[in-house]
């Protein structure tokens, strides 16, 4: 009896290890990912630049978006995120952008797994996701930075497009906020006038439609922020949250 409790106390020692060894391996491997993403050759030199306060080396972790991913941006705007993303994610991947602005980045062929959406109201999102055969559990990611306040100045907005973007997701996709910090329990009244959203009013709406948050970072945040101030009107870096929340 003693022989056989030590066999399987032996066993499942070896199991711990070895289980032990390939989240390590999982680990490594991500963490490689993310930092070929970050110092790919290709990258633009004023993207490099931007890293300074994008910090991406700390928010594509915190994003979790791994090779081969389906990840839709909203607010691609310039294309910085949606570079690195697309790096991230590699050929076997893909990058849906929206109101990616800059599409120089994309000549020849540049970033071929990145596709740009038509121009569209956001209230149209459905309608475009279908048209590039983004149905039901189709995402497993999707990221909006620094944008959200402004999507809330269409107050038509909100449930709709929650609604959409829940329904994308594959179950355990999440999404990914960033976004400037306003007065706690300000809710949507700084979004026009200093660009600014209540983190506490972005956790219950997300909540409201299904998602659980998943995770925070502090990593873009800074205490000496004045929230009573437009966004770029402090000297140094804005007070940002960053948030990442999951279909279950």
């Amino acid at each position: 009896m003693i022989k056989s409790y030590l066999q399987f106390f032996a066993a499942l020692s070896a199991i711990v290890i070895l289980t032990s060894h390939h989240l390590n391996a999982k680990e490594e491997t991500l963490h490689n990912n993310y930092e070929s993403a970050i110092e790919h050759p290709k990258r633009l030199k004023s993207d490099f630049e931007n890293d300074v306060k994008r910090k991406p080396s700390l928010i594509l972790p915190f994003t979790q978006i791994e090779k081969g991913n389906k990840v839709l941006e909203l607010g691609a705007v310039g294309g910085y995120t949606t570079e690195l993303i697309s790096w991230l994610v590699g050929d076997s991947g893909k990058v849906y952008a929206h109101f990616l602005y800059n599409e120089e980045r994309l000549n020849n062929d540049r970033l071929s797994n990145v596709v740009p959406l038509r121009q569209h109201s956001l209230l149209e999102l459905n309608t475009v996701l279908t048209e590039n055969n983004i149905n039901e559990n189709a995402l497993d990611s999707v990221v909006i930075f620094f944008i959200l306040h402004d999507i809330y100045l269409n107050k038509e907005m909100d449930e709709k497009l929650l609604q959409t973007l829940y329904v994308s997701l594959k179950p355990g996709g999440t999404i990914v906020v960033l976004d400037n910090a306003a007065m706690e329990g300000s809710g949507l009244e700084a979004i026009g006038t200093l660009h600014r959203i209540d983190e506490d009013f972005v956790i219950s709406e997300f909540k409201r439609f299904g998602f659980v948050l998943d995770g925070t970072s502090k990593v873009l945040r800074n205490k000496n922020d004045d929230h009573t101030k437009p966004w770029g009107d402090f000297e140094g870096l804005q007070d940002r949250f960053a948030f990442r929340f999951k279909k279950p």
